[in-house]
């Protein structure tokens, strides 16, 4: 009965390592692949999470126009997206997604909104505050499949 009793337990840790060999084997050929599919690209994005209490939609919507105007005309802008989603109370909910063809026009580009908006009496930051609005502003990486 001990022998047996061994023997099982034996046999169940041999099946029990060759499962996670072949999981760990699973795993490597899914990273393999995943590295052969995707590049990643010179395209640089800047995507804003933004939220917008309902009295400063309006007020927001002006502003954003003028901005996305500007970023349209500037060398290596690629593409403008916005999506929106607007809460049961009417607050807004807004990510923007404005792709460069590489990080040096982003960066040029910045200089540029800031010039432009300077010169319109746009004060951004303080105008987020003023009218309670939130901003997150990441910068990623294009990548291809």
């Amino acid at each position: 009965m001990k022998k047996t009793l061994k023997t099982i337990i034996l046999i169940v840790s041999i099946l029990m390592a060759m499962k996670t060999f072949g999981q760990h084997k699973n795993q490597f050929k899914m990273e393999q692949n995943n590295r052969e599919e995707h590049t990643v690209t010179e395209q640089v994005a800047v995507i804003d999470k933004i939220s917008i209490p309902q009295k400063a939609i309006a007020a927001y919507s002006e502003k954003s126009l003028f901005i996305r105007n500007t970023l349209r005309q500037q060398p290596g802008f690629v593409k403008y997206e916005i999506f929106q989603q607007k809460s049961d109370s009417g607050n807004l909910r807004v990510i923007t997604v404005a792709i460069w063809s590489d990080r040096q026009y982003m960066d040029d580009a910045r200089l540029v909104i800031r010039e432009e908006m300077q010169n319109a009496g746009i004060n951004m930051p303080a105008f987020l505050e003023q009218n309670g609005i939130s901003m997150e502003r990441d910068i990623y990486q294009a990548v291809e499949e």
